[in-house]
Formats: C-alpha cells, structure tokens, sequence
C-alpha cells in the first residue's frame, strides 16, 4: 500500500500577476490536508470521501495517462481520496488532489516529472495555471515562485501575526481571472500597471520576511489589497471584511487567492482575540 499526502496553501502576494510571469510568495497551510492511498488490485477503483471529487479524480487520471501518453490499465489497483481541505476558498484544494495523483504516477514509474504532470492537471481547474499552487503543495515549504519555477525558498527572519479570516463566499479562480483578462482587453496599459503593482508587492513582502521589517511587509500587503481592489475583484463580503478587521486594529488586510470571495489575510501587531478562523504559523 502507498500513501501520498499534501497539505493546503496560501498565498501572501503575487496573486494572479505571477501566471504572466510576475513575482508571487506562497506557503503551506497544514490546518488540512489531502491523502491518497493506493493499494494495488486486479482493476482500477476509486473512493472518496466527497462524493463530488470520485468523478474528477477518474477525470484526472484519464487526463494523466493522456498527457504522460500510456494506458490508464497500468495502474490497476484501489485509490482512496481523503480531502478536508475547503474548495473555492482560495487553499488549493485542487493543487494538493493534482499533486496526489501526479505522485502516483511516479511511483507507478510512468512519469518523471511530478510537477510537470500536476501542473498540467491542475489546468483542468484554472485554464492556465501559474504553478505556483503545485509547486508549493509539492515542496511543502514557503515559496518564491517566478517565471513558471520556484526561485527560492524562503526562510523568514521574523513572523508577525497573521490570520486567515473566511468571507462566506466561495471564489471561482476562472470568474476572476476573466475579470482581470477583460481589464486587458479593454486598457491593456492600465492591466500592465496593475501587475506591476502587484509585482512590487511581492517585492515588499519579501524583503520585509528576510529583513524582518514590520512596516514594509504592512505596505506590500495593502499595496495588493489595492490592485485586488482596482481588478475589481474585492466584492461586499470581501470589502466588509477587510474594513472590519482594520477598523478592529489589523495593520493591513487583502484577499488571497483569486477574489470575490475566500479568505482575508490581517497582519498585525499583537495577536487579536477574535476575527481570526485561521491562526498563521510557518
């Protein structure tokens, strides 16, 4: 019997801007994870224990032996999918399922590169992925991620406080990145700019980590919260939130993920009783 794991993510910075090759950092969330147990048979069988994930993960496997280009009959046997991390919040639900099955096929020696194969599964989700989920889900380390790889990994040299605060909405990932796609269409200059901001704050937020700069990884943070705000992509829900935790003596607050719905992300300078469903540690 084989068992893969994968842990959920995070996103501090770089959201959306890194799939046209900006700068993005990530982290590992291990509040929930995600396991797959393989235990070889006579035929392919799969349980979940979400029924809506059984068909995808089937779905995934085709779209594997396609791309990999060998026969799904390769891999006889029973997969067990167990999965507690939330889906459409923005935690990577699908990256850490790709990254399950794109390590089966590795330890079924019919694939050399796992993020490669996760990569492209992950496509099945999100269009056009960046990567960046994958290769953090894969790593299980904090990220810098850039240009389709991992840059470097990050080893803070301070940790504030940080907190994950859920909105109440789901966040569709393909919603949102039309949103920003039409901002190209219609003010390609405006589009650029707006990555570039988003491209500096990942600039804040990293030299901020690794010189242990409370300041500056406040203005990284609220510089994304602005470009989520300029796409568009910072609805009611996300809004309310984000003024109440400020109001409520967070230094600064951003979606992460994709927008319109999810998580908040609070930096602050003590640790607060209450907004927080997710206390951060590294």
């Amino acid at each position: 019997m084989s068992n893969f794991s994968s842990s959920a993510k995070w996103i501090l910075s770089g959201e959306h801007a890194v799939v046209r090759g900006g700068k993005a950092i990530a982290f590992p969330l291990h509040n929930f994870s995600s396991s797959l147990t393989f235990e070889e048979g006579h035929t392919l069988s799969i349980t979940t224990n979400q029924e809506h994930w059984r068909k995808t993960v089937f779905s995934l496997m085709e779209m594997a032996a396609k791309f990999l280009r060998v026969s799904l009959k390769q891999i006889s046997g029973h997969i067990m999918l167990k999965s507690n991390i939330p889906s459409q919040v923005g935690l990577g639900s699908s990256a850490a399922i790709c990254v399950n099955i794109a390590n089966l096929f590795g330890h079924c020696g019919l694939c050399k590169d796992v993020l490669q194969l996760a990569k492209h599964l992950e496509d099945k989700f999100h269009s056009k992925s960046s990567g960046l989920d994958v290769a953090v889900v894969q790593t299980n380390k904090p990220i810098i991620f850039q240009e389709n790889k991992v840059v470097e990994f990050l080893n803070p040299s301070f940790w504030p406080p940080m907190i994950l605060t859920y909105s109440g909405k789901k966040s569709i990932t393909s919603v949102c990145a039309s949103v920003i796609n039409d901002i190209f269409l219609a003010d390609e200059a405006l589009a650029l700019k707006l990555d570039g901001q988003m491209n500096l704050a990942s600039y804040l937020c990293e030299d901020a980590l690794k010189n242990s700069n409370f300041n500056k990884l406040k203005e990284g943070i609220m510089l994304g919260n602005e470009v989520f705000h300029r796409w568009g992509l910072c609805d009611v829900p996300i809004s309310s939130l984000i003024k109440e935790l400020l109001s409520a003596g967070a230094a600064a607050a951003k979606p992460i993920g994709s927008g319109l719905g999810g998580y908040v992300l609070s930096l602050w300078e003590d640790s607060p009783e209450k907004y927080g469903d997710i206390y951060l540690t590294l």
